[in-house]
Order: structure tokens, then sequence, then C-alpha cells
């Protein structure tokens, strides 16, 4: 729960007010586009109906009340229940001759490669499949851990691949001509937003699906900014599963990101993670603090010591970004690097923090890491060393066709038992004339 200080006498130090939190909620997270779910236990916080450090203190106790509060929003069903009954109910168009879903043990080379051109020829996968390989991958993913472990033995490698977006065609291309489809010799992690923005996020999304289900050991997911309830309301993924499918099922899309592991630690040298690291403790926010970032960088700390990752691997992720409740999982899907040292504001929405180099290194050295890989910012290479100890890759080519910029991923190769990534490239593809954004509300394809 943050915390306000006073700040230097020089300046005013009011602490967050309802405004300023109302602001963060509404930029973080609307819940069921109805409004941001963590505002009112913000504004019973502010009034002093919970305890100071928090609306209660336990992991579980937090996951467990998101789940109440997401069920009551949906009157009190659970998703994935009515999702395997509704599956029984749903039969295969006629005439539909595309790849068949009748498990994981169904899903070969051909039956991804069948899929990913059927999706370019803009055809659409049943909505009986769907629904079952997105159970199937639920089931995988809550066998799965907070911070997931990944080996990469003396002369292996591993690709990791940054920000998606919905870019279909640019997501082809790089599977076939970059970075190549997964296998035990070819693993691939997969670093969030896979989805939004982009008009193909539900053709990619089923397609990452189909990956995790052929090598469920061999294909790797981490959570990013775009696999939460707000964005993808905000930014397109539920209007496009509306008008291809239907709403109700983005409940089970949203069940899943709430499943995907948080980050990955390769070969106990690099963490893989959406974002950002762990931000400072206790978490601070005064109203001045974008204003005057050098001086909050002055103010903010982690009292405590560095987070471990036996810490990172106990949390429970099962929950929608919730600066209040759920502090580690907004620094990890939200936080950037900057250049100065010490933690600092982001720019991006108030609750969200900044790190410095000395925090990277520092978070490196506690947990014997020699590298932060991280994604979440365009780059205009589609790669950057952004910092001593933490690269950023982004793999989302011309990105909402306006960038610019190029795509990269990193190949992260072992080699006398040491981990080094080196970065391939590639460039925009064409695709069809649908914009990116199509459909975000006010979209040309919003649903009405």
């Amino acid at each position: 729960m943050p915390r306000c200080r006073h700040a230097p006498p020089r300046r005013s130090a009011a602490p967050i007010r309802l405004a300023c939190c109302a602001a963060a909620c509404a930029a973080l997270h609307w819940s069921l586009g109805q409004g941001p779910a963590w505002l009112a236990p913000a504004a019973r916080w502010l009034v002093g109906s919970h305890p100071q450090r928090g609306v209660g203190t336990s992991a579980a106790a937090a996951a467990e009340r998101g789940r109440l509060v997401a069920l009551a929003a949906r009157g009190g069903a659970d998703p994935v229940a009515e999702a395997r009954a509704k599956v029984q109910a749903l039969t295969v168009e006629a005439g539909y001759s595309g790849p068949a879903y009748n498990g994981p043990a169904s899903v070969n080379d051909a039956f991804v490669k069948g899929l990913l051109a059927m999706f370019k020829e803009q055809k659409k996968l049943p909505m009986k499949y769907a629904y079952m390989m997105t159970l199937d991958v639920l089931d995988i993913l809550k066998g799965e851990k907070t911070l997931q472990r990944v080996p990469v033995p003396d002369g292996s490698k591993i690709t990791v691949i940054g920000d998606i977006h919905g870019q279909l065609f640019d997501f082809a291309h790089m599977m076939e001509n970059v970075c190549g489809f997964p296998s035990p010799q070819n693993p691939l992690l997969f670093n969030g937003d896979f989805v939004d923005r982009g008009p193909w996020s539900v053709e990619v999304l089923l397609t990452l699906f189909a990956m995790k289900l052929q090598h469920p050991t061999s294909v790797h997911f981490n959570r990013g900014n775009h696999e939460s309830e707000m964005t993808n309301y905000q930014y397109g993924f539920s209007g496009e599963v509306q008008v291809k499918y239907e709403l109700k099922m983005m409940e089970l899309f949203s069940e899943v990101f709430r499943h995907l592991p948080l980050a990955t630690v390769l070969e106990n040298q690099i963490f893989v993670v959406h974002a950002g690291i762990p931000g400072p403790d206790p978490r601070q926010w005064e109203d001045w603090f974008s204003k005057a970032p050098d001086e909050a960088a002055g103010i903010l700390s982690r009292e405590g010591g560095q987070m471990t990752l036996a810490q990172i691997e106990a949390t429970d992720r099962v929950v929608e970004p919730n600066p209040f409740e759920s502090p580690l999982v907004i620094d990890f899907l939200w936080g950037d690097p900057k250049g100065a040292n010490g933690y600092g504001p982001s720019g991006r929405v108030p609750m969200v923090y900044t790190f410095g180099p000395d925090i990277a290194q520092k978070f490196c050295e506690a947990n014997g890491l020699k590298l932060i890989l991280r994604s979440h910012e365009t780059k205009s290479a589609g790669f950057q060393e952004t910092q001593p100890f933490c690269h950023t890759v982004f793999s989302a080519p011309n990105y909402i066709d306006k960038a610019g910029n190029k795509a990269a991923v990193a190949v992260v190769t072992n080699t006398g038992g040491v981990l080094k990534p080196d970065y391939k490239q590639f460039d925009h593809q064409p695709h069809p004339d649908v914009p990116s954004g199509a459909y975000a509300p006010n979209g040309p394809l919003a649903p009405k």
C-alpha cells in the first residue's frame, strides 16, 4: 500500500489525493468497462477505513478478494466452469476444412502451420476449438509458477520475443523467417503483450496457444501489461473477441492472462520480465513526483533490502494489476528503466515507478544474475542495451502502423556456461488494409 512522506520543505507535501488515485485507477484498470476495479478500496483506504499498510496483508487474501470482485461483476458465475459446459454444446460449422482440435495430442507442426496459414487468409477457427484450446492452455498454466526457471545448457539457445500486439503478418514472418517454430531444440519465450492494438490479436493468441499445447516445456510465456482486463477493453482485444466470437469469451481469456507467469530466469543468469523489477519499499507517491522526478529519486528507496527470486516465486500472480494489493505485478508489467540512478515516477501513469542503472545492478547482484532482459518499450532498432544490466527487445515492427521501428528477437546462447543475447532484426510486412486499433472503442470495426 502506498505510504506518503513529506516532500522537501520548498515543495507542497500534500499526500496522494482521491483525484490523483482516481486518475491512476482509470489509467491502469477498467474492469469490464465499468470503471476502475480498485477505486473503491483506494477510497476506503484514503478515508481511514483500512490499516495504513493496505487493504489486507497476504497475497492469497488479495487474490481471493480479486476473484470475488470479478465473480460479483459477472453475476457470481465461474467463467471456467461456464466455458467447459459451453464447449459441450458448441458445434463446428459445416464446411470448415481447417485444422481440427481434439486435445493437445492433435497439435503437430502441420496443425500450427496450417492454423497460421488459415489466419493469414482471414479465415476463422471455429469457436468450439477456440474455447477448447484456451481451456487446455489454462490447465497447463495453472501448473506453472509465478517465476519460471528455464535451463539453457551449454551449447544450446533460447529465443526471447518481445511485444507482438496482434500484428499477425509481422508475427508470421518472424516465426517463418527469423526465430523459427518452437521445438525442444528451438525453445521460445514470449515476453508479454501478445494482444491489443493490432487487429489480429485473436489469431496471434490462438497461434501461441497452439504452440504451447504442442510443446508445453519448450514454449514459455510471461505476462505483459496488455494481458489485463483494463487494457483489453481500452485497446481493442475485447472488441475484437466480441466481433469474431462473443464477448463472453473474454472472461476465459482474462482468466488465462491472470495465470501467466510474471518472470522467467534463464539458466540462473538472465531475468526475463515484460517491463520492470521490484519497485521502492515503502511505496510512496506524492502528487509532485512527476514534476520533480530528480527530487523523488532522493526519497524513493528499498528500505527492506532487495527482493529475492524466492520471494518473487512465492507471489500470488492470479490477480488484475492493482497498486494497492499487487504492487509487484504493477512493477513487472508497467515499470521502465531510466538513465539516472535511483527510483523515479513513471511518466505513463501514477503509482508506477522507473528504475535507474544502480537499482538494476543491485537487484542482479543480490540474486546472482548477470542481466535483466525486458520489453514493453518501442525501440527504433528493435532492441537496446538500455543499461549495463538491462536490455530491451521489442518484436512489433512499425508499431501501430506508424512508429517506423524495426523489430528484433533476442537469441540467448550458452557458450561455455555463459549466456549472451544476440539480436536478430526484421522489418514490417505488408498486411490487409485493416488499421491498428480497428477494434478499440470508436474504431472502424469496434462492436456497436
